[in-house]
């Protein structure tokens, strides 16, 4: 899970390892202030989300995906080839504009879009209010949404 976050987030299989790595040494470290009533897949994603974001934000260069396996997890998939060749042009056209996101976009729209976790899940990972979460999302998706308009294939 924290790996699919990582390199869905920063598009770069070594820094995703990296961001893994240190999210676990963290968990480890910060074991003792874990809050048993809350999931432990929520502190986790937590902690590799707030790993995430200070990589994005003190990245000045846009990340280009490696791979985009991940992405095409999350469209609809169908034994039609053609259809198939579609949703991997489509998967690929939307990591792309995925990373021209803002860093709290990018990690709204995938954690909201693509790993498909609840508001509240979302507000507990990020700090932030749901109004907030809506926002940003609403943004990512248009803009999203825009580019593929522009883009003329969707």
């Amino acid at each position: 899970m924290a790996y699919s976050l990582a390199f869905r987030l920063l598009g770069n299989e070594d820094d995703a390892k990296d961001l893994v790595q240190e999210t676990f040494i963290r968990i480890w470290t910060k074991l003792p202030s874990y809050q048993n009533d809350k999931k432990f897949s929520t502190w986790m994603y937590s902690i590799a989300t707030n790993l995430c974001l200070d990589k994005l934000k003190s990245s000045k260069q846009k990340m280009k995906p490696e791979s985009i396996d991940n992405v095409l997890n999350c469209l609809i998939s169908t034994e039609n080839s053609d259809k198939k060749l579609l949703n991997t042009e489509l998967g690929y056209i939307i990591q792309n504009f995925t990373n021209e996101l803002t860093p709290k976009q990018k990690i709204v729209f995938t954690l909201r879009c693509i790993e498909e976790l609840e508001i509240d899940e979302v507000i507990q990972i990020t700090g932030m209010t749901a109004a907030k979460i809506k926002s940003n999302l609403f943004l990512a998706r248009q803009s999203i949404q825009h580019k593929l308009e522009k883009y003329g294939k969707y």
